[in-house]
């Protein structure tokens, strides 16, 4: 189990040869602690052997007899070690884990290892001491019996990529950094010998939690909420997951738990033939298209993406199926567009707490409806025109009921995620829902609206050519009036330019 030069090189220590660790020991004094201790009846004298081959010899019976963790548990333990250095009780503990690290470092090379659970050491030959669970793109999942510890190690293939290796070091950094979070999967050590790290083991992944649970929607908000409040708060730090998915989120004890920070995929996953998941290429549902492109594109509105997704698969067990009354906070999430999502983890929890709220005072709906249609704009009335899709506001706009607009051209002048929300949904829609010519008509009257208000320039670039469609390839004359009378306002020049293509 232990090789020849191990066995050595610890005798040598415990003889006190090598400086540092026990005191030095004399023939006379190493066969009274094994006489004292295992009831043996040597005797010193003539024709004694070396002292470090004495030890040696014992450690091999000690081997032999499964005594061996007896044996460290004694000259570990802090009274030993307090009699032996003639140390205080701090010092003892301090020298205690010094002389366990050393330990480990020697029989390495041996594949085994020195535990220390509940007080007591084990010697443990690294193979048989772990339990295979699975295997992810970079990594190999263990656990580890003689613990009950989780072994996240580097795969084989990988070990010798100084690249793969860094990333994956940062993995156990950022995650180590985040301990204080609650939410977060707790990690231990990172053994940089093997590329390992140990963790807190887990009952289940969240993936499998959802399929098989038969939960109701209460509870299905409640894993929302926590997992957006887990991720609020690792974004207010200015850090971001990259992969999050129902893979990387863990039940332990009844709670939510993410992992699996940092090993990031831009370790050219997304220009080779390596799997995108450890698992199944499922994970690819919960990319943000950015990341597909280039990952250091990635950033916190990419994280929300991922969640937006996860609300789908909470709500309907398929990420990409929206059709939940969430839909509306879900769909904003997973834009396309990254400058449509919501900012950050915080934001995509604030709205789906306006989301949540709206529905259930749905009492207060005709009240709503009322601000809206008569210009008016609340909170209240901003978090309803977020639940609309772009569909819907293509209708309310075509309808144009009351001042319906009016209370359009308010919200879009928040800012420009606001006003890029709306002209992007018209954009997306107003081909689609106007079945008839004159339903252009308010389209393109909203359209020269938002050209003639303070809003940002990219959306006018939108709204420039929604109006220009209209006016002169769907050939409606009063678009073209439009056209005319925006450009004598006085608009940009590019804007302009569109308008006159």
């Amino acid at each position: 189990m232990l090789s020849e030069e191990s066995l050595k090189n610890i005798s040598f220590i415990f003889c006190g040869d090598t400086e540092g660790y026990y005191s030095y020991k004399k023939g006379p004094q190493l066969v009274r602690f094994f006489n004292k201790y295992y009831n043996e009846s040597d005797v010193y004298g003539q024709g004694f052997p070396s002292r470090w081959i004495y030890v040696y010899n014992k450690l091999v019976k000690f081997l032999n007899d499964n005594k061996f963790d007896d044996f460290l548990n004694l000259i570990l333990g802090k009274a030993f070690l307090i009699q032996d250095l003639q140390c205080n009780e701090i010092e003892a503990l301090s020298k205690s884990k010094k002389i366990f690290i050393e330990f480990n470092r020697i029989i390495k090379s041996d594949m085994c290892t020195i535990t220390h659970i509940g007080n007591k050491y084990h010697l443990i030959r690294n193979n048989d001491d772990l339990v295979y669970i699975g295997g992810g793109g970079f990594a190999n999942v263990y656990r580890q019996k003689s613990t009950g510890l989780i072994i996240k190690k580097l795969k084989d293939d990988y070990v010798t990529d100084e690249k793969i290796r860094s990333r994956f070091k940062r993995e156990f950094k950022i995650t180590k950094s985040l301990e204080d979070v609650i939410g977060i999967v707790k990690v231990y050590e990172y053994d940089k010998d093997n590329c390992s790290y140990t963790m807190e083991e887990a009952e289940t992944t969240f993936e499998k939690y959802i399929i098989n649970s038969n939960i109701t929607d209460n509870n299905r908000i409640i894993c929302i909420r926590q997992i957006l409040y887990i991720m609020s708060e690792v974004h207010k730090r200015d850090i971001i997951h990259r992969d999050i998915s129902p893979n990387n989120i863990f039940i332990l004890n009844g709670m939510i738990k993410i992992a699996d920070f940092g090993l990031g995929k831009d370790l050219n996953m997304f220009t080779s033939h390596q799997t995108l998941h450890s698992n199944s290429v499922g994970q690819i549902m919960y990319c943000a298209p950015e990341q597909f492109m280039m990952l250091k594109d990635g950033d916190k509105r990419s994280d929300v993406f991922s969640l937006g997704r996860l609300i789908n698969f909470i709500m309907a067990k398929n990420p990409a199926n929206s059709h939940h009354f969430l839909r509306t906070v879900a769909e904003k999430a997973t834009n396309q567009n990254p400058s449509f999502r919501y900012a950050d983890a915080g934001e995509l929890l604030r709205f789906l707490e306006k989301s949540i709220k709206y529905h259930e005072e749905a009492g207060k709906h005709d009240k709503l409806i009322g601000k809206v249609k008569n210009g008016i704009l609340t909170e209240e009335v901003e978090n309803y025109i977020y639940e609309m899709n772009g569909e819907k506001i293509c209708s309310e706009v075509i309808s144009n009921i009351n001042k319906f607009d009016v209370t359009l051209i308010k919200f879009m002048k928040i800012d420009e995620s606001h006003a890029a929300f709306v002209m992007q949904g018209i954009e997306d829609n107003f081909r689609d829902k106007c079945e008839k010519f004159e339903f252009y008509d308010p389209i393109a009257t909203f359209s020269y609206k938002v050209l003639i208000e303070e809003i940002p320039f990219v959306i006018k670039e939108l709204a420039a050519n929604i109006l220009r469609y209209i006016a002169f390839d769907v050939n409606r004359f009063s678009a073209q009036h439009l056209v005319e009378q925006a450009i004598s306002t006085g608009l940009e020049p590019l804007i302009e330019e569109i308008l006159e293509q």
